[in-house]
């Protein structure tokens, strides 16, 4: 049912307006529309709004006559255009006196009112009002006032004519009689005095109430207790009972005072509400045909009762007149609170438009602050206020950190506690400390192992703390959580690093102190405190100097702290010679020292660290080894390089204008029959001895130098000549005269002096010493045990120092790597089918310059240098490593892992080349020379088949029994021998037959003159022929020509070698194998070291 809630009954919106306006078409003449207004005409709704409405059946409150007081205009519809057109404009009789007033509707107006279209003098636009737009009655009455207008046009939403209001139609929708029980509510005319009786009571005594009370009826009523704090107590009503009921129960004859009210009670009972309008208990009682209605309350209790007696009383002309005030009143004070709300409505828009502001303020915060939290690259996780357990809350948000921290995904990990990352090494007494806080709502940050989702752990350092709403109530804990893993990691690296810095500073045997910027003492460490007699506790504080106190050993004048120079000029200073410690307690120590600048992160200094160490065995050692370094351990002379030194700075001197000085060059003689006779031992023992024969006859200020083995020199400063050979002379008659005895054995020996002038024009120290050498090897070659001065112009020293020469270029070119190898081919002729390969290999010199030397030039020298050794090394270990490709991956039968002693006699079957290599005399007394050569054997993978060694024969016979010695070796180890140049020396043919030969060659001075001579003919013949029947291959050397080939291919000769077969050519692979890389030069290994310099 529906109900008005305002305090009077207000028209709706469609019972105040007048639909059926008068309309016209915007050409009609004004004067027809004046005409219009000013008739009684028929009225009707319009027919646009119910084009089916039929008139015969219409109300006749809704078609009557009147004058209308506005006109409104527009386009008459057409056929077939729809329904409704827009509102063009309005006229009004306002309009219409505006018009008369203004005098433009004079008779002597140029334009007549039947030639005026109503188009030209209607107010356009009009103001109109949308039906959707009319809450109720007083928008329309604000309008009317607001536009101070009397009709005000309503539209639909599509702005089609509706109607028009005026102020006309209101007053007559107000005035209806129903609107006027509309505008009256029930609580206004009930009568609050009722009649009640219990249900138990009787009819007879219900109408003796009516009579007593002169009511018509009585509420059957029931005591009931109210649902409330005070227990009060209402009658409930249940039923009612009226004088018709009492009526007809007497015509029934019934016994009234029998007749109980609960059986005869009319009930249920139908109750108004107090804030009903009239209107709707008129409609109840006409619908039930019952003349009154109770009146109940929310909770059910009797108010009150409504008869239509008040409903009739509200037609009363007097009530009617009451009912007009109050409207009035009602719409002065609706009017009122229009304003007021309007008013409040304007107020209530700013505070919205403020807080709507403030609210997008907040709504940008909080988009930042959630874009800061989903992109920050901390874990950031919050949970819920823990409301099962206040210290253990449940996670509701994670962000993307955290899952790629974690490996969680947020599914995974919203709805479960922090305790899912927790593990076996998580700190139990931190994750206490994380719940005690929780309970007591406090903030709380650690740092502990936490786990991932993989089982792998990490540092995370936790920042948890407490959100709460406006009351204070907690709401949310928030958590920022970094992963801290790499920190701890350094800070436990760093921890570890301090400690073991703690352990070394405690334990190393260096002093170390360390001060601040200004150079005050920090701290000490224990070698510290015993060098310095201070206690770190009690020179803490104090300056360094104070503390620290040294001074140079030789001049006792203060040194220079390296800790001030190094906070002074930002640089690490060292000192490392001459300066002494003095202690507290005056004790004295040797140190080196030196100190660094420690520097902040910021670069600035901030102290400085001092290191120091007790040198004094160091220093006192170095002493000792400065001394051995520059003398004689045997003689306690100065040594070669001392002496050597000293020389040089004789030199400089002379040079510089001082006198001249003398070299001398003393080289023992019969030395080595002491040494070998009576061992090293007696040797050294003799060597004392003639240190003090010669110290005992030159000055204290010359110098007298033992420069290895039993070679002496000796320094005259500021000496002639003549004087010099003076004391050469007394330094030979003091040897002369010593007699050395050892084990009831005398040896006398004597000494070769070489002389030397120091003058402005020696070169060098190295010139004057070979100068010196060469004039004591021409004293021992002249017989010994005498003095030979040097002369610029002597031909034996010439020679000598020609050869010391060659000796110098020997060892460059060991040294440089200029030593090459050529080999020259000998070849099979007797038979070339059956022959094997064959290649004599040669050294060649080639000095800085490219200049090819031929062995003839410097093997004089070496043999007599005793250098040949180590070339013969040389040509092996290059020879082999040349072949080791060729062989081992040529077109050879394949490497071979080894050549055991059992298996060296098995012949080489195969066609491989054979390899002659020439040893010298000094090989042969080699004792290590078996053992290098199988070193390198197995180190290149070579077959010994593949090798040939050959050796002289003036040297062979030289060294009868050592030359059968080696070759046996070699033989052994399955290599080939060859005797070369047979015939030039002693010729024996009986040494043939003990020496286990594979080839012998012939001399070449036979073979050049073979064929004119028949006398080497025979010779060439001879020599064959027994090498045949002992079963000896021979060779014939300097095979020049073609005639020299025929001739001894006739007499048998097995091969032939000589310029006129091949001249010898570079040694590489492209001439044996065709391979792209020649071999081209050997890079030496250090052979230096095995030749022995005697210049």
């Amino acid at each position: 049912m529906q109900r008005n809630n305002h305090p009077i009954y207000l028209p709706q919106l469609d019972e105040v307006i007048d639909r059926y306006p008068l309309i016209v078409a915007p050409q009609t003449p004004l004067i027809e529309v004046i005409a219009l207004m000013g008739q009684i005409r028929s009225s009707c709704p319009l027919e646009s709004l119910n084009p089916s409405l039929d008139l015969e059946t219409m109300q006749a409150s809704l078609v009557g006559e009147a004058r209308a007081s506005c006109v409104l205009i527009k386009e008459p519809r057409q056929v077939g255009s729809p329904a409704g057109e827009v509102l063009q404009g309005i006229f009004t009789e306002r309009d219409l006196v505006q018009l008369i007033a203004s005098g433009k509707l004079n008779a002597s107006e140029s334009s007549p009112l039947n030639e005026i279209p109503i188009a030209e003098v209607m107010t356009q636009p009009a103001i109109t009002l949308k039906e959707s737009e009319a809450q109720d009655i007083f928008t329309l009455l604000l309008l009317l006032r607001q536009y101070r207008i009397r009709h005000l046009p309503v539209t639909d939403k599509l702005g089609h004519l509706i109607g028009v209001v005026t102020p006309e139609s209101i007053r007559q929708a107000m005035l209806q009689p129903a609107n006027l029980l509309k505008m009256r509510r029930v609580d206004e005319v009930m009568n609050a005095e009722v009649i009640q009786a219990p249900i138990s009571a009787s009819v007879l005594s219900l109408a003796q109430l009516m009579s007593k009370h002169r009511v018509s009826c009585v509420v059957i009523t029931e005591e009931r207790e109210m649902q409330n704090s005070d227990n009060s107590r209402f009658a409930l009503p249940l039923g009612i009972v009226t004088e018709r009921d009492i009526v007809q129960f007497q015509a029934l004859e019934l016994d009234l005072s029998l007749l109980p009210a609960q059986d005869v009670m009319s009930s249920p009972l139908f109750c108004l509400q107090p804030q009903d309008s009239l209107w709707v208990a008129h409609q109840e009682m006409h619908q039930r045909y019952v003349r009154r209605l109770v009146v109940a309350g929310s909770h059910g209790e009797l108010l009150g009762i409504v008869t239509q007696t008040n409903v009739l009383r509200m037609l009363d002309p007097m009530e009617m007149s009451g009912v007009i005030d109050g409207l009035q009143v009602a719409v002065e004070q609706r009017t009122g609170e229009l304003k007021d709300a309007l008013a409040e409505l304007n107020t209530t828009i700013a505070r919205l438009e403020n807080e709507m502001a403030t609210r997008e303020r907040a709504e940008q915060r909080l988009r930042l602050l959630e874009s800061v939290v989903v992109n920050a690259n901390d874990a950031i996780v919050i949970m819920d206020a823990g409301c099962d357990d206040a210290s253990d809350p449940k996670i509701v948000y994670v962000n993307e950190a955290f899952t790629q921290l974690t490996g969680y995904q947020p599914e995974e990990i919203i709805g479960q506690t922090p305790n899912i990352l927790r593990g076996p090494n998580s700190d139990l007494r931190q994750i206490v400390k994380i719940r005690t806080a929780l309970s007591h709502r406090q903030p709380v940050r650690v740092e502990l192992i936490n786990y991932r989702k993989d089982g792998s752990e990490y540092w995370v350092e936790l920042n948890s703390v407490p959100v709460t709403d406006q009351q204070d109530n907690l709401t949310h804990w928030v958590s920022v959580q970094r992963n801290v893993t790499e920190r701890k990691r350094m800070e436990q690296a760093l921890f570890e690093e301090k400690e073991l810095a703690q352990v070394t500073l405690q334990s190393i045997g260096d002093g170390v102190i360390t001060t601040d910027a200004s150079g005050r003492i920090q701290s000490l460490n224990p070698v510290a405190e015993h060098l310095t007699g201070w206690l770190s506790a009690e020179a803490k504080g104090l300056p360094l100097t104070d503390v620290f106190q040294i001074v140079n050993e030789i001049t006792r004048l203060p040194v220079d702290n390296t800790a001030e120079i190094a906070l002074r000029e930002d640089k690490v200073v060292e000192i490392m010679n001459h300066s002494v410690l003095i202690a507290r307690n005056g004790h004295e120590c040797a140190i080196d020292h030196s100190a660094a600048p420690i520097h902040a992160s910021d670069g600035c200094i901030i102290g400085a660290v001092l290191v120091f160490r007790d040198s004094t065995l160091t220093r006192d050692m170095a002493r000792q080894l400065s001394w051995q370094a520059n003398h004689d351990a045997l003689t306690g002379l100065v040594n070669r390089r001392e002496f050597e030194y000293q020389l040089e700075q004789t030199i400089f001197k002379v040079k510089t204008g001082s006198q001249p000085h003398i070299l001398l060059y003393l080289d023992l003689d019969r030395f080595k029959i002491v040494n070998d006779t009576c061992g090293h031992i007696a040797g050294d023992e003799l060597l004392r001895q003639v240190s003090q024969q010669f110290k005992s006859r030159i000055r204290k200020t010359d110098t007298l130098a033992r420069l290895g083995g039993d070679e002496f020199a000796v320094l005259l400063y500021q000496c002639s000549e003549s004087q010099a050979v003076q004391v050469a002379e007394s330094l030979l008659q003091s040897i002369q005269t010593l007699r050395f005895v050892w084990q009831d054995k005398t040896f006398s020996i004597g000494v070769s002096i070489g002389l030397v002038a120091i003058t402005s024009d020696t070169q060098s120290a190295s010139s004057v010493l070979c100068d010196a050498d060469t004039a004591c090897y021409t004293a021992k070659d002249q017989g010994r045990n005498r003095v030979h001065v040097y002369q610029a112009n002597d031909h034996e020293l010439a020679q000598h120092r020609g050869e010391i020469q060659w000796v110098v270029k020997i060892n460059q070119a060991l040294q440089n790597n200029q030593f090459c190898l050529y080999y020259q081919p000998i070849i099979p002729i007797a038979n070339s089918s059956a022959g094997v390969e064959h290649y004599e290999v040669f050294v060649r010199l080639q000095d800085k310059t490219g200049q090819m030397f031929s062995p003839m030039a410097f093997i004089p020298a070496a043999e007599r240098y005793h250098l040949m050794q180590t070339i013969d090394r040389w040509v092996i270990r290059t020879l082999f490593a040349h072949l080791s490709p060729l062989i081992n991956h040529g077109s050879g039968t394949g490497r071979q892992e080894g050549y055991p002693p059992e298996k060296a006699q098995q012949p080489d079957r195969s066609k491989h080349s054979l390899y002659a290599i020439n040893l010298s005399g000094s090989t042969l007394h080699d004792e290590q020379f078996i053992e290098f050569l199988q070193e390198q054997f197995l180190l290149h993978q070579i077959p010994p088949q593949r090798i040939c060694f050959e050796i002289t024969e003036t040297v062979a016979i030289a060294n009868w029994t050592k030359t059968g010695d080696l070759i046996q070796s070699l033989k052994e180890i399955g290599c080939r021998f060859a005797l070369d140049d047979f015939g030039s020396g002693m010729s024996s043919f009986a040494y043939l037959r003990h020496l286990p030969l594979d080839f012998l060659k012939i001399d070449g001075n036979f073979v050049k003159k073979i064929v004119e001579n028949p006398i080497d003919l025979a010779m060439v013949e001879s020599i064959h022929r027994i090498c045949n029947v002992i079963g000896i291959q021979t060779i014939a050397e300097c095979v020049e020509n073609e005639t020299i080939l025929k001739q001894i291919t006739q007499i048998g000769i097995d091969y032939a070698q000589g310029y006129g077969i091949a001249k010898p050519e570079p040694f590489n692979l492209t001439n044996f194998a065709g391979s792209e890389n020649g071999l081209g030069e050997f890079p030496l290994k250090k052979l230096i070291s095995e030749a022995k310099l005697l210049c």
